[in-house]
């Protein structure tokens, strides 16, 4: 048993029908495990405000019970002598401690305790409103919600940092070019698009691996078929370190050696059906199964791998079966940027092939820099990937070295011994992987040069539009990619981040450090990011490496004028980057940005520690497994699901969260008020104004349905029903609410809370004033505490039921029926029960008040007066200012869709509301 045959937590074993094997409990001492962060609980800004204001509305309710108290020990003694009758015995002392206690839990009903599992409730359901949307089901997926505690911050996103390969791409590789040492075959990489008029359509290999394999050089058929090869113009030989050749002296030789590199120098695995034409590969990276594949149709196909024993298929027409003895592998990590394999091939010679990073490779070859820079091979090389990589290409760089039986043998020796495993010393096993290293980068040096591969990764579907759209609504978004910086260049420019012609791209990257050192020059980096500024004519993207941002970050001097540009800037790329700089770069702008949402998306595990560091984390159903889905908070099928996450689903949940918390807290003052108020005609005696069944309902019953509807099913602008608007130029326009915290913010929530001690103050007073002198009956009898009471909570349920559909702004026959049957009909049904029943104090009484004319005149005058002022303001604030969505739904009432050309008027004055509209202010 060793490391080769362990199968780590997380991963998948395929194309096998049986193992037999052994299960090893390692605890975190896993790959998946080690690079997990630990799982945070996460809470949304709104919930950590609203929370706050729970804390204050508590002091401010032990201030009141303090005052009354206090009012009630002074009232004990000046006037208890005159009120003899409810003279209880108690001092002054004991009346402010008894009374203290009393009005605490008679005011307790002003923090809302049900908002909390009414929340719950609402977001909840929101999780099914997200899965179930049809126009996010893409890839034969619906949407996931793990998390629905942060739906609210879905709409108030103000930076998203996203992934590229799988992400914004399709992660569907198709072979375009290859060049085998001096020779070039597939499309031209200096033309602008690729056309090659003599390529042929060929099937795909595995329609499960979403491969394309388009490529046809008749000139490379044609030297891999020569059977007379002639010798190559360059003549190419590879000496040993002991000075042994080997000669590569055609261009059939040197082709079949780099097709053996593809098919051998790889960990995936092929299976062939029966009566199935080409091999199925399947392995864990996209650019191995699409180069193995591309080698077996080539030339050179790869069989299996048994007992470290590779079976190839080599030639075209006449196929031969060669063994080749696997001798060691390296796999492929992102420190290393290569893999390696040392074999012994069918003629007997050990050699060693490597694939990789262009820049880690290059550093290994036989020849130095300076000879480097001196080959034409080499350099016409580099020329070639830097222009795939201007493409948006991806590239690989193959390079391979002859070995010496005596030099591997004693190599070999020192590995075993650095090989062997010693249990609980973990000092000694820490400097076994540095020597294990060591030896690695030894065997690993001295290479020559074979090849490089250009492998397209196309975009998804509808990408450009949604980077734009969500631009226009203030999102400044981020792609944070592996990839080198041309290639991460061109896929922002593919990908409409980077705009040309109106947009300055300053590039921070090698030039920046200072000369013969890895330190930064400050004052040139200052200098360039202090004096840019983006303007109307003149945007300004940034592109960057990893390694630059991590040390920028990490330098006091220049980290916040940094950020400060970061933040200034219309487009941002870091390329090169490690996943631990992923989080990195998150957790700078989260500490940089406090008040700001930062949004997470990628769909591989090194996007892990980036989806976990943002506040919100994006999942994308990909080709490089569940991690990332099983890290985050929500799951899309592509990206440009975000748009209908964030400016639909994100939007309509910041809205209707903030209106709850809101309106939540506004009724719980028009109901609690009266009570304290109620203190100063009772002689401060802790009675209760209202029956302690009707408070015990009030939230449970009567207001909470009508509430919960408007919660789940309000919208400004339906996106449904307004399908004939063009709603990806509308939605933009209308996130800024969310960005800019508009609805749940200081003066908001003072407005709510000043409305609810108003209308408080007109259900408690109105009743106090009509009933005072009012005759009810014929035998002279006037009211009676329960008959004020009683019209009291009256005039609370319909003046807050009318409060409630004030604010609506879509209405549909489930918010008639909350209203007229959840609310209203179910408070007449508990009135009629409490007339007869003797746990309800208003026993008989309900009767008595349903005979009398002032009860119904009291009743519509709360709501009259209430609605009246309620309403001008609500006219006047339309008129004066105008918000977005309101002209949206003007717009939307008069727009004509067969027509569209008269239209544009209109919606030109909304385009106008742009600049104003991410300042939060809409005139």
């Amino acid at each position: 048993m060793s490391e080769k045959v362990l199968l780590m937590k997380g991963a998948k074993l395929k194309n096998t029908k049986w193992i037999t094997g052994a299960v090893a409990f390692t605890g975190m001492e896993t790959k998946l495990m080690l690079n997990t962060n630990r799982g945070r609980n996460k809470q949304s800004r709104i919930e950590v405000v609203m929370n706050r204001l729970i804390v204050i509305i508590l002091i401010v309710q032990a201030i009141l019970s303090l005052i009354l108290g206090l009012l009630k020990g002074i009232w004990q003694v000046r006037k208890v002598d005159d009120h003899f009758y409810i003279d209880d015995g108690h001092g002054a002392g004991s009346a402010f401690i008894i009374n203290f206690f009393s009005y605490f839990l008679l005011l307790s009903t002003m923090i809302p305790i049900s908002l909390v599992v009414t929340l719950e409730i609402v977001k909840f359901a929101q999780l099914f409103f997200i899965q179930w949307d049809v126009f996010m089901y893409r890839n034969d997926r619906f949407a996931k919600v793990s998390t629905c505690t942060i739906n609210e911050e879905l709409g108030q996103v103000r930076y998203i940092f996203s992934d590229k390969t799988g992400t914004l791409t399709c992660n569907r590789m198709e072979l375009k070019g290859l060049r085998i040492f001096d020779r070039c075959y597939g499309e031209s990489m200096a033309s602008q698009i690729f056309i090659n008029p003599k390529s042929k359509r060929r099937k795909t290999t595995q329609v499960a691996a979403d491969l394309e394999f388009n490529f046809y050089d008749p000139e490379l058929e044609h030297i891999l078929t020569d059977t007379s090869p002639l010798d190559a113009v360059n003549p190419y030989q590879m000496l040993t370190r002991q000075g042994k050749v080997y000669n590569l002296s055609t261009d059939k030789d040197r082709a079949y050696e780099f097709l053996k590199l593809l098919a051998c120098c790889h960990e995936v695995a092929g299976t062939k059906t029966n009566g199935a034409e080409y091999f199925s590969y399947a392995g864990q990276s996209p650019d191995e199964v699409c180069l193995v594949d591309a080698a077996q149709r080539i030339g050179v196909a790869f069989v299996d791998n048994r007992n470290n024993v590779l079976t190839l298929s080599v030639g075209l027409e006449e196929e031969q079966e060669a063994k080749v003895e696997l001798l060691a592998m390296f796999p492929f990590d992102s420190a290393r940027a290569r893999m390696s394999v040392i074999i012994r091939d069918e003629q007997g010679l050990i050699k060693l092939y490597s694939k990789g990073s262009d820049e880690r490779l290059m550093g290994l070859l036989k020849k130095s820099k300076e000879e480097q820079k001196a080959d034409p091979i080499l350099v016409e090389t580099e020329g070639y990937l830097l222009a795939a990589s201007l493409k948006g290409l991806r590239t690989l760089y193959m390079a391979m070295r002859v070995i010496d039986e005596e030099e591997f043998a004693e190599w070999k020796a020192r590995m075993d011994e650095v090989n062997i495993f010693v249990p609980g010393n973990e000092t000694e096993a820490a400097e076994k992987k540095m020597k294990y290293d060591s030896l690695v980068d030894e065997i690993e040096r001295d290479l020559e040069y074979v090849g490089c591969s250009v492998v397209e990764d196309k975009l998804q579907e509808n990408v450009e539009n949604t980077i734009h759209n969500l631009g226009k609504a203030g999102v400044q978004v981020w792609m944070i990619t592996g990839d080198k910086m041309g290639t991460a260049k061109s896929i922002g420019y593919s990908c409409k981040m980077f705009i040309k012609r109106r947009m300055d791209i300053i590039q921070i990257d090698e030039e920046y450090y200072i000369p013969g050192s890895q330190e930064i020059d400050v004052t040139k980096v200052l200098s360039r990011v202090q004096n840019a500024y983006p303007t109307d004519e003149k945007l300004i993207g940034l592109l960057i490496t990893g390694m630059l941002v991590e040390k920028l970050l990490s330098h006091a001097e220049v980290k916040e004028e940094f950020i400060k540009f970061a933040k200034r800037c219309n487009a941002v790329v870091c390329c090169r980057t490690t996943a631990n700089q992923k989080a990195t770069v998150v957790r700078a702008m989260k500490e940089a940005c406090p008040g700001e949402i930062t949004l997470s998306i990628g769909d591989g595990g090194n996007d892990v520690p980036m989806i976990n560091e943002a506040h919100v984390g994006v999942g994308v159903y990909g080709k490089e497994g569940m991690q990332a889905v099983q890290s985050a908070d929500y799951a899309i099928g592509e990206f440009q699901c975000l748009w209908n996450l964030l400016m639909i689903h994100g939007r309509a949940c910041y809205l209707r969260i903030a209106e709850l918390i809101l309106y939540f807290f506004y009724k719980n003052f028009v109901f609690t008020i009266p009570q304290m108020l109620f203190a100063f005609w009772c002689g401060y005696s802790g009675q209760t104004f209202y029956d302690s069944w009707y408070i015990s309902c009030y939230n449970l019953v009567f207001t909470s349905l009508p509430l919960l509807i408007k919660a789940l099913f309000e919208h400004d602008v339906h996106h449904i029903k307004d399908r004939k608007l063009p709603l990806n130029k509308i939605y933009p326009y209308l996130y800024y609410y969310g960005q800019g915290n508009q609805v749940f913010n200081f003066p908001t929530i003072v407005t709510w809370l000043l409305y609810g001690v108003f209308h408080a103050c007109i259900v408690f007073f109105v009743p106090i004033l009509v009933f005072d002198k009012a005759i009810l009956t014929s035998d002279g009898n006037n009211e009676h505490f329960w008959l004020v009471s009683l019209s009291s909570f009256t005039s609370v349920i319909f003046v807050v039921n009318f409060k409630l559909y004030t604010i609506h702004r879509f209405f549909a026959w489930i918010n008639i029926v909350g209203f007229l049957v959840l609310s209203i009909g179910l408070y007449l049904i508990v009135q009629w029960i409490s007339n007869s029943l003797e746990l309800f104090l208003t026993i008989d009484s309900v009767i008595e008040v349903y005979k009398t004319p002032a009860y119904y005149f009291t009743v519509l005058a709360c709501i009259l007066l209430a609605y009246a002022i309620d309403h001008f303001i609500q006219v006047w604030t339309f008129h004066v200012s105008k918000s977005t969505s309101d002209l949206v739904r003007l717009w939307a009432h008069c727009f004509d869709s067969s027509n569209l050309e008269e239209n544009t008027a209109k919606f030109r004055e909304l385009q106008t509301l742009d600049m104003n509209a991410r300042k939060g202010k809409v005139s």
